[in-house]
């Protein structure tokens, strides 16, 4: 018996709920440009000429309704500095509209958002890595037309891979597959002594143009791929020149070690609230305390931020667990997530250096 046009539109809807639910998030999500500057400032420091430069081009390929070609951005600097945070958190303002943390990303909630590593390989399995990564980019983009695709470590590409990259993106299509609707984020951590000679020829990092930026780094990867030969010299040229942006992604410093921390132990207090169990609090000789166990060169850290993570688990996750625990033991009145009033528990950080031994944190 025939389903009544009700009936079809329910089985029509139910299907189509089925085919999102497999797909995930394959869409660039309406308002998609209004998120994105202020979703990725909220977690990367640092870099804001990067994030502009980057929020300006992305804004401008999403209001293009028919784009020729893909939008080709290309992120340079040493590895710690946010690079790759700014395409995760660019993949989660893209897919949704109210991006988080808590994101299915990657994964269902930014489906159309693919990263694509090992570009190096060993001669014996290069031809057969080669065909794979053909494969599933165009496999990809065949689903996905709104692709964000990242290729790490672009820089490393051997002549027959940027011979397909260049054919892939100059076209814009591979195989019946367009992408003009994508965004195509090359990454490399080439450039740290570029834009450290930007940064030491300048009183401040604000002072440091886009297009001092530009020049340094597409000079950089011109000079690199010309040194391979792959191909001739025009050919070069014209394979540097689809990138339409470069992105500086300068050395951290203290300060803004000093930030990402004190976010960290933000999100820690949020959590142990949440938990109804207490808040923490700290002052500016905690800050100092966890800067003096990252290692620096000069003005820099030798990791960027990827120390942070680190630091704060030798130091304060113990004292705080502890104190959490101890909370639990007395049974604390559950906080309301707020901190506001006098009955909510507090771990007050503080640096105490005991007889003999070296500084640590306690609570207190």
């Amino acid at each position: 018996m025939p389903l009544p046009i009700a009936g079809w539109a329910v089985a029509v809807a139910a299907v189509s709920a089925v085919v999102t639910y497999l797909a995930g998030n394959t869409q660039f999500a309406p308002g998609a440009c209004s998120r994105l500057e202020a979703h990725a400032g909220s977690f990367l420091v640092g870099q804001d000429l990067a994030l502009r430069l980057a929020t300006d081009a992305i804004c401008d390929h999403l209001d293009d309704p028919n784009p020729a070609r893909p939008l080709i951005l290309s992120a340079h600097g040493p590895p710690g500095v946010g690079k790759s945070l700014f395409h995760l958190l660019a993949a989660q303002a893209l897919y949704s509209k109210n991006p988080s943390e808590a994101m299915k990303c990657p994964g269902h909630d930014c489906a159309g958002y693919k990263v694509m590593y090992g570009m190096d390989y060993v001669a014996s399995e290069r031809a057969e890595q080669q065909g794979l990564l053909r494969s599933a980019l165009i496999d990809h983009v065949r689903r996905t037309p709104e692709a964000l695709i990242v290729v790490e470590e672009y820089d490393k590409l051997d002549c027959g891979m940027r011979g397909f990259f260049r054919q892939f993106l100059e076209n814009g299509a591979v195989g019946n597959v367009t992408l003009n609707k994508a965004i195509i984020l090359l990454e490399s951590n080439l450039g740290y002594l570029q834009l450290l000679g930007l940064l030491k020829a300048s009183r401040s990092r604000a002072e440091v143009t886009a297009e001092q930026a530009q020049r340094v780094l597409k000079d950089l990867i011109f000079e690199r791929w010309e040194r391979q030969a792959c191909e001739d010299r025009t050919d070069t040229l014209k394979m540097v020149g689809l990138v339409d942006i470069f992105l500086p992604f300068f050395p951290l410093e203290a300060s803004h070690l000093r930030a990402l921390f004190e976010a960290r132990l933000e999100r820690r207090s949020q959590a142990l609230a949440q938990a109804g169990v207490g808040r923490l609090a700290w002052d500016a000789a905690v800050l100092d305390f966890l800067i003096s166990h990252v290692e620096f060169d000069g003005a820099y850290p030798l990791e960027g931020a990827k120390e942070v993570a680190v630091v704060l688990t030798k130091t304060v996750s113990r004292p705080v667990r502890r104190w959490a625990e101890e909370q639990q033991r007395r049974q604390a009145p559950a906080s309301t997530g707020k901190g506001e009033g006098t009955d909510v528990p507090h771990c007050a950080l503080q640096v105490v250096k005991p007889l003999g031994r070296p500084r640590q944190l306690v609570c207190a």
